[in-house]
């Protein structure tokens, strides 16, 4: 996708396109999780963002996502939810009962 005319200045920089948005449930925990998915203008990049990130009583920090440079949706949405849903079994079946304060808000998303 092209920069549209109307934002073509040098100042604005990293444009990008919402391409959608996803809102999910894990497991037993009730708040909702939303990502966000985007194309950078003039790439086909797909870069993703969180509403909150996963940390279980077995994980020292939150599981983050390793690369914010996907080649596609599918490939950015499985990636962040597949490391989600490992994360939730391991506690799970370690005996962990799912919280609420496995999810950690993020402070980027808005």
């Amino acid at each position: 996708m092209d920069t549209p005319a109307a934002i073509r200045h040098p100042l604005i920089h990293q444009q990008r396109f919402l391409i959608t948005e996803m809102i999910f449930q894990l497991g037993q925990i009730p708040t909702p999780i939303r990502i966000r998915c985007y194309r950078e203008v003039g790439s086909e990049r797909v870069t993703c963002e969180q509403s909150h990130y996963l940390q279980t009583p077995l994980q020292d920090e939150p599981s983050f996502e390793s690369s914010d440079d996907h080649s596609g949706v599918d490939e950015a949405l499985a990636t962040i939810t597949g490391e989600m849903a490992a994360q939730y079994q391991q506690a799970e079946q370690a005996g962990h009962r799912p919280s609420d304060d496995w999810l950690l808000p993020s402070r980027d998303f808005d």
